[in-house]
Formats: C-alpha cells, sequence, structure tokens
C-alpha cells in the first residue's frame, strides 16, 4: 500500500516536531530537568527549524522545568530569517494550565527580544494573568472534556496571530496531545549516543499512551549520520491507520504493520 503523507488540514498551521533524545528515548537522567546533550550540528539543526517556523510552542512543564527563551542565536541564520519573515526569532508560544507564580522572574517572560503569546485557563488566578500580559498576550483557552487545555481551540486559533508554520518542542506531554489530537505532520528526531534509561525519566512522547488501533504510522524522509555518533531523523506523519493482524509469534498477540 502507498504511504500518504497527512494533508496539513484547512485552518491550522503546518507542525513540525523536533526533539533531541537518548538512543532509549529520554529527553534527560531520572536526577536531572534540563541536560544539553545534543553536539553543535543538532543546535544548528533546532535553529534552522526555528528560523523557518512562524511560532515555537512549549507547554507548562517545559517552561518550568527549563525556561527557555525560544530564540536563536547565529548571526547568518537570524540574517536569513530577518531576509525572509521581517523578525529575528518565532513568536514564543506556551500551553500552560496554570501558570508559574514566579513569571515575573523567569527568562521566558522577560526577553526582550522575543514576541510571546500564552494560552492559558480559568485556573490561573487572574491577578497573575493581569501580570502575564505586561509580557505576553494572553488568551484563556476553556479545558477539553479531560481537564486539560483544549488544544483544539489553541491551534485552530494560531493563524490569525501570524503562525502558519509551528515548531514543536515539548515536552512530551505536549508532544503526546499533539501527536494523538492528529496535529503533528512532521517529526525530526535527534539520536544521541547515550543511554539515559529510568522508568521514570522523562521521554519524547509521554501522556496516556496510544492503544495499538490507534498508534501513528511514519514514513521516513531522511536520515543523517554525523562523526559524533548522532543519527538526524525526519518521518512525515502518515494518515492511514495501522494494518492490525493476529500474531504468528503469539497466541495472544497482534502484528502491528
Amino acid at each position: 500500500m502507498e504511504a500518504h503523507r497527512r494533508d496539513v488540514s484547512h485552518g491550522r498551521p503546518f507542525v513540525r516536531l523536533n526533539v533531541a533524545e537518548s538512543v532509549d528515548g529520554k529527553l534527560a537522567p531520572v536526577n536531572s530537568g534540563k541536560v544539553n546533550f545534543g553536539s553543535d550540528d543538532d543546535r544548528s539543526e533546532m535553529e534552522n527549524f526555528r528560523a523557518e517556523a512562524d511560532g515555537v510552542i512549549i507547554g507548562g512543564g517545559t517552561l518550568v522545568a527549563e525556561d527557555p527563551p525560544l530564540i536563536i542565536r547565529n548571526a547568518e541564520v537570524i540574517a536569513r530569517r530577518l531576509a525572509a519573515k521581517g523578525s529575528r526569532h518565532p513568536k514564543n508560544i506556551c500551553v500552560c494550565g496554570s501558570l508559574p507564580p514566579n513569571l515575573t522572574e523567569m527568562r521566558f517572560f522577560t526577553n526582550t527580544e522575543t514576541e510571546k503569546l500564552v494560552f492559558t485557563t480559568s485556573r490561573t488566578p487572574s491577578n497573575l494573568i493581569e501580570l502575564a500580559r505586561r509580557y505576553a498576550q494572553v488568551e484563556l483557552i476553556p479545558l477539553n472534556a479531560s481537564g486539560r487545555v483544549d488544544l483544539v481551540e489553541v491551534v485552530r486559533s494560531l493563524p490569525a496571530y501570524g503562525v502558519n508554520t509551528l515548531l514543536l518542542e515539548g515536552g512530551g506531554e505536549l508532544n503526546f496531545s499533539m501527536l494523538e489530537a492528529g496535529f503533528v505532520d512532521e517529526v525530526c528526531i535527534t539520536l544521541a549516543p547515550f543511554i539515559f534509561g529510568g522508568r521514570s525519566a522523562p521521554t519524547s512522547f509521554d501522556g496516556v499512551g496510544l492503544t495499538f488501533e490507534n498508534v501513528r504510522k511514519l514514513s521516513l524522509k531522511s536520515y543523517r549520520v554525523t562523526p559524533q555518533g548522532e543519527v538526524f531523523l525526519r518521518y512525515d506523519v502518515l494518515t492511514e491507520a495501522p494494518t492490525i493482524t493476529p500474531s504468528r509469534l503469539f497466541s495472544n498477540g497482534v502484528q502491528i504493520s
């Protein structure tokens, strides 16, 4: 069967997910929050993706754990982005059910080079919302049936803010939720030559997980191996559902293809 790339639905951005992980799929060791383990080559790849994007989006967990200003540092990449898009950096976007009380001390909010867009809910106290509005455009989003930020509302609203190409940079909860909702069109993974291990270590896709009938199929677009031993993988997310057949190896199992 011919594999079909997921076409971008009318009215939402093209979404590229970019993540660097250990060979066993972890974002960090068990005893640490943010760990930089990618090479300069990986940083360059990320900055090129940021240069192409109208906005970069992270979740509340990443906001608190890493407090990242989502910026480009390479002067040549900044110049290329200025020529193409008219701004030095993509719009910094965060989805957070409840904003952190120390936001006035956070680099994400206080960085003066970036334009910021924050989606939160009524769980954030009104005084904190007004405080956040000193630094960012803040939009209140309803909760979905699971009591989480309604990502459908978030993603469908982004073109109105000039975001037609969106770069998704985690963490694992937001990555999974976006994938589960069908909002991820391309997955770019840097496999770094480390093993972290640990059942509690964060992964690229956390959340509740997908049943075998609902797993997402990918089509490899390209790969590249660096002298440092990193592997850059680039996939399209496909529209077709997996084929489920009885396993020939296990009496109570299934074969996914």
